[in-house]
């Protein structure tokens, strides 16, 4: 999955093994908005990956996850010189050659978590109004 929102590269502990990742101690901590803040166990550093076409390296911090399995984020588009190009489903990679790849939306059904943050001036006595639009699929 490509994150916007996340600053760097993560993968689920549970994959490690399988692929062969030479680890280094991780010093940061990871906050997801659906759990309390976490130290990264380890790093795994210049990691090869493959999307589309493209081959690049990235470095991977390794965190327990119950939602995805890989979640590619800031750091990768950084390092990758990336754009995300929504209107078009489709990443641009603009490296020594340049590469389009194209994207699929996916839905994570129930597990989706919206959240809400209001700025100052709100008053705790006041009724507050929260409005969601709501997609449904018609057949």
């Amino acid at each position: 999955m490509i994150d916007t929102g996340a600053t760097h590269n993560y993968l689920v502990s549970a994959e490690v093994e399988r692929f062969g990742l030479v680890l280094e101690k991780g010093v940061r901590r990871v906050k997801a908005i659906n759990s309390a803040a976490q130290p990264i166990a380890d790093v795994a550093k210049s990691v090869l990956i493959k999307v589309g076409h493209f081959e690049g390296k990235t470095n991977l911090s390794i965190v327990v996850m119950d939602d995805f399995k890989f979640i590619l984020g800031l750091e990768f588009l950084q390092d990758t010189r990336t754009a995300v190009l929504p209107y078009v489903d489709s990443l641009m990679i603009l490296w020594a050659k340049p590469y389009i790849i194209p994207t699929l939306a996916g839905r994570m059904g129930e597990k989706n978590l919206s959240a809400m943050q209001f700025e100052k001036g709100h008053k705790r006595n006041e009724p507050s109004y929260l409005c969601t639009l709501r997609f449904e699929d018609i057949e």
